[in-house]
Parts: C-alpha cells; sequence; structure tokens
C-alpha cells in the first residue's frame, strides 16, 4: 500500500512537470548584439519577463498544449511577435531597429502608476552606471590635460518690446538685430555683463593632483558698486553629477544618477537611440515630489559601456528656492580612443526674480557655457609640476590682445559684445543695476565713488542713548579698489551725544597679498555680546544697533579705541595677522551700571585703558573669495573655518592697566546631511591667564534684542555670565523643506522647518572675582547652560520670503541674587530678518 501511494505520487509529479513549458532564448539586435531590458510577453495573458545584460531570457507556461504568441517590444525598434512552439523551446530573436532622431522633440510625462525596482527595466541600466561611479570619464586615464573655455554672463530677460524701444529710442531697429530671446524664445532679453576665461587643465589620478592654470580672461558690461553679481555669477560651480548629491545655493540636490535616486525619483526608459553608429538608452526621470530638492530631465547611456554621454537638468519651479524662478544644466561627453568618455560641453541657465515667480515678471539671467578641447591623454609630468600653478592674483593678470580672441567667439558671441557696449551707458540700465545692488547690499550710490548705508543699521534704539541714527558711508569704484574708506557718524536723542568712526584700509601688495588697516571710533559699544573679534576694527557687537529689545540694558561702554591690522594671506584660504589696540574703556551709564575694580594699590577704578596686540591664524579650505582689491567678499558655499586667536595685554605701555593672556579658538563647519538638510555646527572657547576686570573677560554672549542673533543666547541677559575660560557649541540644523514638504496641505505655504541647539560652559578664578566691584555679580555656567528650540522659515509672500521665527526654552538657570538686569524669561519667540534662498 505504501509503495501504491509513493508511485502515485510520483505519477502525479511528473504530470505536473510534463504540463509545464519552458521557453529560453536570447534577443539580440542585426549585429548580432544582445538586448537587455527588452519586454518578453504571452499575449493576452499577464506571463511576462524581460531579458538580463546578456539579451537572455526565460519563461514558463503551465501548459504546453496551450497555443499563443510571444511578443518581443523594445523602444526603439520594431515589437516581433513569435508563435509558440512547444518542439522549438530554444529561441534567437533578432530585432530591427526603429529610424529614430536624437534630437527630435519629444514629450514624455511623469508615469501615473510607479514601478517597482525590479519591474523598472531603467533600474537596470542604473545599476551599471552605480558600478562604474567611482571611476568614469577622466578617472579612467592616469594622466590627463585640456583646455577649458568659459563664458559667463549676465543679463535683464522678460523685456518687452515698449521697454525696448524707451531704451534704444532711434537706435531702436539697428538694435533689435543683437537683441536676444529668453530660453523660452518668446520674450526678449540683453545681456549686461560678460566674463570669458580661458584656463589650461592638468590632472594625475595616479597621485592626485590637479593644477588648472589661468590663460586669458577678458570682461565687459556694467561695472558693479557691490558684489551680487559677482555671487550670482557662481550659482553654478563644479557640478558633478556622479555625486549621490549635488550642492547648489547651500542645498543639496538628490543627483538622478544617485544610488539613492529610486528613493527619490520617477524613471522612465522611453527609447534607444543611435548616433554614429552607437547606441544609447534614453531615460528620463522625474521628481516623486515636485517640491524636493530634486531635477527633472533625461540622459543618454551607452549601451556597451553605460558611459554618460548627455544629461539635462531642469529644476521644477515649485521647488522651494526663494527668487529661484528656473535652473537648467546641460552636460555632454563625447568618446575617446573608443572607451573613454571626457567632456565636452557644460551649459548652464539661471533665472531670477525678486518678487515672484510670475513668468510675465522681469528678472536676471545668469549663462554660463564651458567647452574642452585640445585634449592630451596619458601623458604623464613630473609631481613638483602640480604644485605651481598659475593662480590670478591681480585685476588686469590675464588681459589679452583683441587679437587673441579672434577665431575663439562665435558670431553670437560677437553680437553679446555689441549689445554690452549699446547699453551699458544707458540709463535705464544703471538704475536697474542700481537697484539691485541697493537691495542686496543695503548701499546707495552718493555720486561716483561714494556710497551711503547700511540701511538696517541707520536706527536703533537703546536705554543709554534712547533712539540712535547712524549713517554710514564708503568709497567704492569697483569691486577691485586697493583702497576703501569706511566710517559712520551716529546721534543719540537721550544723551545728545555724536558718535563716529572711520577705517582705513589699504591692499599694500597683491602677490603674496598683504592688507593693512587703521581705525579710530569713539562710540558706545556692547561688550558683552561677542567673543572673538579678528580682523573687524570697527563695530564688534550688534548690541547697539537693534531697534527693539526686551528688559532694560544700561551694559553699555563707552569705548575710544585706536587700532591696526596687518593680514598676510599665505593661499586664498589660509590667513595670518596681527592686530594692535590702543583703547579706554569705561561704563556708558556709571549710575546704573559701573565696570569699578581694584588696582594694585587697593584703589577701585572705573576707567579701563587696555594696550593689547593679537596674532591670528585663519583657515577656511574650499572658500570662494570675489574681488581682488583690498576689500573681499566671500561665497556662500559650504566650507569649514577654523580661527585660533592669541592676545597679549601690555601693563604700563602707553599707560596699559592690565597685562595678561587670552587664547581663543573658533571652529565652524556646515555639514550637508543630503535630502535631509543642512546642519549648521559651530564651537568656540578660550581661556584669559592673569587677573583681569570685567571690561576684559568673557562674558557669554547674551542677546537681549527681540531678533535672533548667531551664535547668542536669546534667553540670556547681558553678563549673566562672565567667564575668564569658556568652551561653547551652537548647532542648527535646516530641514530645507524636507518634512513640510511632505505635509499635504502645508507644503503649499513652502514653509522650511529648523531645530536649534545651543549650550554653554565656563569658570572664573577666584583673582578675577576678587578685584570686582562692578555691580555685577560674577556668575559661570559651570553647570551647563543650553538652550534648544524648534524654527519655521521661509515665511512671507512670493519671493520675499525673508522671516523666520523660533519657538525657544532654556535650562533651569535662575540670575544670580541681586542682579539688577530683568530675569531672563524660561521660554521666548523669536524673529529673524534674512532673505535667502
Amino acid at each position: 500500500m505504501k509503495n501504491y501511494i509513493i508511485f502515485l505520487l510520483f505519477a502525479l509529479f511528473s504530470l505536473g512537470i510534463n504540463a509545464q513549458l519552458t521557453l529560453k532564448g536570447k534577443v539580440v539586435d542585426e549585429q548580432d548584439e544582445p538586448l537587455p531590458f527588452v519586454n518578453v510577453i504571452v499575449k493576452e495573458t499577464t506571463i511576462g519577463t524581460t531579458t538580463d545584460d546578456n539579451g537572455k531570457f526565460s519563461i514558463t507556461l503551465k501548459n504546453k498544449k496551450k497555443r499563443g504568441t510571444l511578443e518581443f517590444s523594445f523602444v526603439g525598434y520594431i515589437t516581433r511577435d513569435v508563435k509558440i512552439n512547444p518542439k522549438r523551446n530554444n529561441l534567437t530573436i533578432v530585432l530591427k531597429e526603429e529610424n529614430n532622431e536624437l534630437d527630435e522633440v519629444v514629450v514624455v510625462f511623469k508615469p501615473k502608476k510607479r514601478l517597482k525596482k525590479k519591474e523598472n527595466p531603467a533600474f537596470r541600466i542604473l545599476k551599471e552606471i552605480w558600478k562604474r561611479k567611482r571611476r568614469n570619464g577622466l578617472d579612467l586615464a592616469n594622466y590627463y590635460q585640456y583646455k577649458k573655455h568659459s563664458s559667463i554672463e549676465l543679463g535683464l530677460n522678460n523685456l518687452d518690446t515698449v521697454f525696448l524701444r524707451s531704451l534704444f529710442a532711434d537706435q531702436y531697429e539697428d538694435a533689435m538685430n543683437n537683441v536676444k530671446y529668453d530660453s523660452d524664445g518668446i520674450n526678449y532679453y540683453i545681456p549686461i555683463n560678460i566674463t570669458e576665461t580661458v584656463e589650461n587643465v592638468y590632472g594625475d589620478n595616479v597621485n592626485n593632483l590637479l593644477r588648472e592654470d589661468m590663460e586669458a580672461e577678458k570682461k565687459e558690461g556694467l561695472t558693479t558698486k557691490g558684489f551680487v553679481f559677482d555671487r550670482m555669477s557662481f550659482t553654478f560651480r563644479n557640478i558633478d553629477v556622479f555625486k549621490n548629491n549635488i550642492t547648489l545655493l547651500r542645498k543639496s540636490f538628490v543627483s538622478p544618477l544617485s544610488s539613492d535616486g529610486f528613493a527619490t525619483y520617477d524613471y522612465v526608459l522611453y527609447d534607444s537611440i543611435t548616433r554614429n553608429d552607437k547606441k544609447y538608452y534614453n531615460i528620463y526621470y522625474f521628481p516623486l515630489r515636485n517640491e524636493d530638492l530634486a531635477f527633472e530631465g533625461n540622459f543618454l547611456v551607452d549601451s556597451k559601456n553605460f558611459s554618460l554621454s548627455k544629461i539635462r537638468m531642469k529644476v521644477n519651479k515649485n521647488i522651494n528656492l526663494n527668487f529661484v524662478r528656473g535652473l537648467t544644466m546641460e552636460k555632454e561627453f563625447t568618446v575617446k580612443n573608443d572607451s573613454l568618455y571626457i567632456p565636452t560641453t557644460n551649459k548652464y541657465e539661471g533665472d531670477f526674480t525678486f518678487l515672484d515667480k510670475n513668468e510675465s515678471n522681469r528678472g536676471l539671467t545668469i549663462k554660463k557655457t564651458e567647452k574642452f578641447e585640445d585634449y592630451i591623454l596619458n601623458k604623464p609630468l613630473a609631481k613638483e609640476f602640480y604644485a605651481n600653478s598659475i593662480e590670478k592674483y591681480r585685476p588686469d593678470q590675464f588681459s589679452k590682445s583683441d587679437a587673441y580672441w579672434e577665431g575663439k567667439q562665435n558670431e553670437d558671441d560677437l553680437a553679446t559684445y555689441k549689445i554690452i557696449e549699446n547699453v551699458k551707458g544707458k540709463r535705464k540700465i544703471k538704475k536697474l543695476t542700481g537697484l539691485i545692488n541697493t537691495v542686496t547690499t543695503g548701499y546707495f550710490s552718493v555720486g561716483k565713488n561714494w556710497q551711503l548705508g547700511p540701511m538696517w543699521t541707520a536706527f536703533s534704539s537703546n536705554e543709554v542713548e534712547g533712539f540712535r541714527t547712524r549713517v554710514g558711508f564708503r568709497n567704492f569704484t569697483t569691486t577691485d579698489d586697493r583702497f576703501r574708506f569706511n566710517g559712520f557718524l551716529a546721534y543719540g536723542f537721550k544723551d545728545k551725544r555724536l558718535k563716529y568712526g572711520g577705517e582705513a584700509s589699504y591692499l599694500l601688495s597683491y602677490k603674496p597679498r598683504i592688507t593693512t588697516s587703521l581705525a579710530y571710533q569713539k562710540d558706545i559699544e556692547q561688550l558683552g555680546s561677542v567673543l572673538l573679534n579678528t580682523t573687524q576694527l570697527l563695530g564688534r557687537s550688534f548690541g547697539t544697533t537693534a531697534l527693539f529689545s526686551r528688559g532694560n540694558n544700561f551694559f553699555l561702554s563707552d569705548v575710544e579705541k585706536t587700532a591696526a591690522n596687518f593680514d598676510f594671506a599665505i593661499s586664498p584660504n589660509l590667513h595670518v595677522g596681527t592686530n594692535f589696540t590702543y583703547e579706554t574703556i569705561k561704563s556708558a551709564s556709571p549710575e546704573n551700571f559701573n565696570m569699578n575694580y581694584l588696582d594694585e594699590k587697593g584703589v577701585i577704578q572705573s576707567n579701563l585703558t587696555n594696550v593689547a596686540s593679537d596674532v591670528y591664524l585663519s583657515y577656511t579650505p574650499g572658500r570662494f573669495v570675489y574681488g581682488l582689491g583690498v576689500s573681499q567678499r566671500f561665497g556662500k558655499n559650504i566650507f569649514p573655518t577654523l580661527v585660533l586667536n592669541y592676545k597679549h595685554g601690555y601693563k604700563d605701555f602707553l599707560n596699559g592697566s592690565f597685562s595678561y593672556d587670552k587664547l581663543q579658538f573658533l571652529y565652524t563647519q556646515p555639514i550637508l546631511l543630503g535630502k535631509f538638510g543642512l546642519l549648521d555646527a559651530t564651537i568656540e572657547g578660550g581661556k584669559t591667564f592673569g587677573t583681569v576686570p570685567i571690561g576684559l573677560l568673557s562674558p557669554v554672549p547674551a542677546n537681549q534684542s527681540l531678533s535672533l542673533v548667531r551664535n547668542t543666547f536669546s534667553l540670556l541677559n547681558y553678563y549673566d555670565f562672565v567667564t575668564d575660560e569658556y568652551l561653547a557649541g551652537h548647532f542648527e540644523h535646516h530641514f530645507n523643506g524636507f518634512i513640510l514638504n511632505r505635509v499635504p496641505l502645508l507644503k503649499k505655504l513652502k514653509l522650511r522647518s529648523l531645530v536649534t541647539f545651543r549650550a554653554a560652559y565656563g569658570s572664573i578664578s577666584k583673582e578675577n572675582r576678587d578685584i570686582n566691584r562692578s555691580g555685577v555679580n560674577y556668575n559661570t555656567p559651570n553647570k551647563l547652560y543650553y538652550e534648544y528650540g524648534f524654527g519655521l522659515e521661509n515665511i512671507g509672500y512670493g519671493n520675499l520670503r525673508f522671516l523666520r521665527i523660533d519657538a525657544i526654552w532654556r535650562s533651569n538657570y535662575k540670575p544670580p541674587i541681586g542682579s539688577i538686569a530683568t530675569p531672563t524669561p524660561e521660554f521666548a519667540i523669536r524673529i529673524g530678518i534674512r532673505p535667502g534662498l
């Protein structure tokens, strides 16, 4: 009986096996090359599969008697039907290519249904790209050389004929021959500034060395009275699509070629294309959520070695980027030696507006084009060669004659120069660019070479001065001015006193870069609001520039100061320097706050003379620097900062009151965490050696204004904590919309969330306590003091989203007994005002 049951089961199993039919085979093109990702389905059924990387497939039918038809389809090829024949279970299928052109205009829409990775044929192609990401393009050559010709063009867009007629007047007909169209081809666009550069680039992948030599530079257009156009010109810099995340405008965009791309994008394998006897897969990609920091576009991939041939990237205008109406990028590569793909062209375009993103509003356009040519591969150069890059350090260093540029510019380039030459003297254009400079810098021009500002420090209020007005001024011809003088006049309507200050700076040498400054001021300052200052000789604190504050603040100092600075640049981002300061410090309101101390003879003193020198080192790797004059500005890119400072006070020299030493450091590290946002971290610390009064100690930076100020504590009063050794940390994480973009109704508001944490720890010596007669009871954060908060930013309307609101709490802290300051709150709402992207 048992043997009978086993026989019966075996018979049923054999019948099941015989009832199935497995068809195997291979799909190739007309050149007998295997075709991966071909769809193989049994028509009028749900049974199907796709070919693997070698063009092979296997499909199983449950009933061998069932007749049917196999359909082989792949975009770009003619679909082929093959009838199922049980006697032919090993097939070779040849697909013929359709006739199609690479550059035809196609419209591909985001798929309504999202395919799983394994079901999406684009996934297999992307996996092959990911395998080769670490070594791609020029990385495959041991050594390389090429020439790069770059052009950065700025202009006004969305112009209509009414504006152009009023601009050109009688020259209208001739001017229109050169005026360009916007990228959409509808409205007119006028370039107002262009910069061209030619560079020679040398790379050594064996030793990871790079040298970039500037060869030539040409500029034409309006001379700006600020650095805004320079900063805009560097919007597109070092865009590497092979990295998982692309840094753009201090934000992290997920690359469409990211190994985590399927968490951000939908991919569509649209078709395959043949160009120059090579076959390419054409893949379109779309953000899963339009509000995410991502792109949309398409890219072409070689079907054999999966190298990138071309990629187009566009930022969706629904993305939470203020002032940005559009960003587009296009990169092209070509094959070298039949295996190595090298870049040939990069094209970038940005469209910026100030009010909103309405397509009819005028705005600013940035166009950047990079062309790569004259490649030399695998020609080794000595290691020493890479240590001597030719860098720009003088404004006219790489100017060339017109003969040099002949042949390097096409007809479109020449038309650009012609229209710029025509418009740069137009009054309407100057007014527009002047308005842009005023809005972005706070300064407005008075005459040709002077500016007044910044506007946001013109009015303020404090307990000592009452309502305060301030007028600042500076000379400014170009961003490359070798000499700069800036100063201010201020008046308090309560104390009825005039305050003033001025600073003169001069660039002594271009190379090495050496600058010197001399400053004098007689003003009221809030010394308890900043810990470390190296090169800012005037106006060291924000304490007297706030219009609205909480509590009564009499903790202000009357400072008369003469200071000098000498700065030496070892490299653009490594500076050493020294300061010398002579200043007298006393209380600005003695009846409410005194700065008294005991001198060596036990006599109470109220005035302090500080004679001190500083030696500092500043290291900022990766920072962008704008301007080659004495004043420079820095790009808003992601770079760390390390500052070390040693201060020494001189007793008796020039009547100095105290001899002391102070060591301080500051380290700032912005960290991009991909799509999760930006963590901005700052750690600072210091120690004072010697016995000194309150005016030379290190109060933990407080902020009694109602606005947010970087690296200060909003729930402390000035001088709540007074230390001679301290350590503080400030951490802000900006989610850049990552959280709120996923909340169905809130995402329409385009708000961004952030969290903050700040902490301080410190102590003070017995000697410094003993000489104190200031009325301030020295209190130290020897038990960690901290504040934490949650905030919303990007609040406003249209592009004017400059408000930030933070809810802040603090640790359990009680002000010292007998403090004359208003008790600090345990919770507060603070507002930040900062226009940004």
